[in-house]
Formats: C-alpha cells, structure tokens, sequence
C-alpha cells in the first residue's frame, strides 16, 4: 500500500512538471490510481471476516471437547492405519481425519449436518503434517492452512478463498501471488481435495 502511494505522489509529481499535459488525462490517471489503491483495502475486509469466522469455530470446537453436555457441535473421526502397524515403503504412517459440524437449517433437516471445519494430521515416519479446511455457513471453502516438516524448518501456507475463488496466499508470512500457475495449480488441488474430504463427511452421515 505504502509502495503504491508512493507511486502516486512521483508520478503527480511529473505530471505537473511535463507541459501541454492536458487536465483530462490527468484526472484520468487520479482516477485509475484511486482503483487500484482500493482493491488490497477490500481484500483486509475479507481477509480479516475470514480470520474472524476461524477464530469463532475454533472457539465452539474448544468448547464442544471440554465440555461433555451437548454444546450442538459434533465430530466424526475417521483413522487410517489406527494401530500403527508399520506401513509398505514408509514405516510409521497414520492419517486421522475429523469432521466438525453443527446444524445447518433445521426446518430441512432435523439432524447435524453442516460443515464447520476439516483437520488432516499425519505422522509419516518422522515427518508430521497437519491441514485445516474451513467452511462458511454456505458449505463453500474460505481457508486452507497445512503445515509440513521440511528438512530445515516447519513450511506453514494458507490460503484464502471468496466463492472459493483464491483471493490470498502466503508461505509464512509471505504474500504469494494468487495468479501465478504454481498459485492457482495449488488452489485447484486444494478445491479438489475438499471436495473429496467432504463426499466422506457426507457418507459418514448415510448421505
């Protein structure tokens, strides 16, 4: 933003300086800078409703495993390789799988079935990995978070959606940018993958 304002002060600069410079073009210039200035302002807004709706389920989840009465919301866990019994070519391997969810519109349905949030955890030998999938009120995507071991450090990505439409990436704290092949190859996997995780949920009702 900063970078972008500093743009606008050089180039008024040079425009008041190169004579028979008409005021239209000017104004026009004002005007197409004034835009783009907007648009990462917009994308805060979502960006921290996002944040905000993340903080508010993980809250309700934390409430629902300390609490035993029913707080109105559930899981279901789904383990792979539950005993730990050594896995072909990798060794320690298990993959647990939890599906939080609430009630959605109970005039159409009495029972549980709205997705509030997907955690992958996997031990994969000596490797940890972990992986979040949150949902708005509408069922759609809205933020992936994984974090893998790495042979140096710990990597952490997220990613935000908007009508599951990549709207924000980052590595650590670093901005990404969203159209880049390697960004929307990622997103796309990343939608593909949901979609996969939530046709288990949904048989793991009778769905």
């Amino acid at each position: 933003m900063m970078e972008m304002k500093k743009t606008m002060m050089v180039l008024m600069s040079k425009t008041h300086r190169v004579r028979g410079r008409s005021c239209q073009g000017f104004l026009l210039l004002l005007v197409l800078l004034a835009g783009v200035l907007q648009v990462p302002a917009q994308g805060d807004k979502r960006i921290e409703e996002i944040r905000r709706l993340d903080r508010q389920v993980n809250e309700q989840i934390a409430e629902s495993e300390r609490v035993e009465e029913g707080t109105g919301v559930y899981c279901n866990e789904l383990v792979v390789n539950k005993r730990d019994k050594p896995w072909p070519a990798v060794g320690i391997y298990q993959t647990v799988f939890k599906f939080y969810y609430t009630y959605g519109d109970r005039e159409k349905n009495p029972y549980p079935n709205r997705l509030l949030k997907i955690t992958v955890t996997t031990r994969r030998s000596a490797r940890q990995e972990y992986a979040e999938y949150l949902f708005n009120p509408a069922g759609q995507l809205i933020f992936y978070f994984e974090k893998k071991d790495q042979e140096d450090a710990p990597v952490e990505r997220r990613y935000y959606f908007f009508s599951e439409k990549l709207i924000r990436r980052m590595t650590g704290q670093r901005v990404v940018p969203i159209n880049s092949r390697e960004s929307l190859e990622a997103a796309k996997l990343t939608l593909s993958e949901k979609k996969k995780l939530v046709d288990v949920f949904l048989k793991s009702l009778g769905n």
